[in-house]
């Protein structure tokens, strides 16, 4: 619930503020959040990230603007915070294949991008629904040697990240080869662009890195284990679940460090038996 209502409260935020100047961390402060939980949070409540729904929500009252209003195209791109005509012509016409200046001549809006409500989100929660029910377990400390690099929500290309490192896990020394891990860097002064760093790697007992490689510790913690079965095509919908149904309506909240993700001996690739984990740091709710 305090999830939800910290989300509410940013949702209105937004539209009080489209004609404003904001950033990602006024919006996590404002939730009382992490800018890493924050982001996790909305994209998995909202269905867009924060930086998508803004967008979409200015073109969608600029473009009543272009309809029913007189000021010019410049200043009307200036006022929802375009930096010029021209990024703000390219944006249009990205969101819906218009120019402004086409859009003017029409008689009504040709998008309408209505603001997010979560008020029923609200009286789903109050009815005690969860979709999720996930093992708990403490986990101690431990080390993965692997490959990683930087992603995006919108532009998602981990994927080949498992392919390369498919190609390459056999140079890991001290590797325990039981399972390997998928392991999305918690970041407190997370970036401003949403980019997060993954890494696909292995637990090892001990670390010598091979080139091009790098190592992460996970700290000791607890953690809600959920299962995902099938392909990893509707894994998506699986975190969707964990974020927007299970957490907001459990006892814990998110505990500010590395989830990973647990691919054993269950899993194999494109099956509808295939099995794999989803490990969530948690803490009790105060």
């Amino acid at each position: 619930m305090q999830t939800l209502q910290g989300l509410n409260k940013v949702l209105a935020y937004i539209e009080e503020h489209l004609t404003e100047q904001f950033c990602l961390e006024d919006l996590a402060d404002l939730a009382n959040f992490s800018a890493w939980h924050f982001h996790r949070q909305f994209s998995a409540q909202v269905g867009f990230p924060v930086g998508e729904y803004v967008r979409k929500r200015r073109l969608s009252e600029a473009s009543r603007a272009l309809v029913f209003g007189r000021d010019s195209i410049k200043k009307i791109a200036l006022r929802f915070q375009f930096e010029s005509q021209a990024s703000f012509t390219r944006a249009l016409k990205q969101f819906c294949g218009c120019t402004p200046g086409r859009m003017r001549l029409q008689k009504a809006p040709l998008l309408r991008f209505s603001p997010i409500d979560l008020t029923q989100i609200f009286k789903h929660y109050r009815k005690g629904v969860i979709m999720l029910s996930p093992r708990m377990e403490h986990k101690e400390e431990f080390t993965v040697v692997g490959l990683a690099g930087q992603f995006t929500m919108e532009n998602n290309s981990i994927p080949q990240l498992w392919d390369d490192f498919n190609q390459k896990m056999h140079q890991i020394p001290n590797a325990r080869c039981e399972a390997c891990y998928g392991v999305c860097f918690y970041d407190k002064d997370y970036e401003k662009d949403g980019s997060f760093t993954y890494m696909a790697g292995m637990a090892v007992t001990q670390v010598l890195l091979p080139q091009g490689m790098i190592s992460r510790t996970i700290p000791a913690n607890e953690y809600a284990v959920f299962e995902h079965h099938g392909a990893l095509d509707t894994l998506g919908q699986t975190y969707d679940q964990i974020y927007r149904e299970w957490l907001p309506g459990s006892d814990y909240e998110f505990a500010n460090q590395d989830d990973f993700e647990v691919y054993d001996e269950r899993f194999e690739f494109g099956k509808p038996e295939s099995v794999m984990e989803i490990w969530i740091p948690v803490k009790k709710k105060n």
